[in-house]
């Protein structure tokens, strides 16, 4: 029975060999499992829940990428921050393109599911994408 933390592996490892989307992060950009660097850009993968026995089984793995905000105004008591679209519209179309509409040989498949518009991660002065990928995972049971 397939896991989602096995599918997300399938989908680090599709996103670390991409060399678009490393060019896009930048040096400094990262790929994991968890966000525990707040000054870089980032692309997070996150295993969610899937159904447990059926045959078929639905489930879920986020992609959220983080991209730091612009520094709008740098020479006041505040600095100004504000959405780097042009870097978030750029790798969120990279990451749709790569990942899009995925077959296994192993019975299951993801498609493109909700993508969220850009959300002010807090505390932080960035924001980041949620791409949702759905999983559908098939069995075959016998009935005994």
């Amino acid at each position: 029975m397939i896991t989602t933390e096995e599918i997300a592996v399938v989908v680090y490892n599709m996103l670390t060999d991409s060399q678009t989307i490393g060019e896009l992060l930048g040096k400094d950009g990262y790929i994991d499992y968890e966000r525990d660097d707040y000054t870089k850009n980032a692309i997070i993968v996150i295993p969610h829940a899937i159904d447990g026995e059926e045959s078929v089984r639905n489930g879920q793995v986020n992609v959220n990428i983080h991209v730091l905000d612009l520094v709008k105004k740098a020479n006041t008591k505040q600095p100004v921050y504000r959405t780097n679209f042009p870097k978030l519209i750029a790798l969120k179309k990279a990451v749709v393109e790569l990942l899009k509409t995925y077959y296994s040989d192993e019975g299951w498949n993801w498609t493109i599911g909700l993508i969220n518009p850009p959300i002010k991660e807090p505390g932080q002065n960035e924001h980041f994408v949620s791409i949702a990928l759905d999983i559908t995972a098939r069995e075959y049971k016998s009935i005994n």
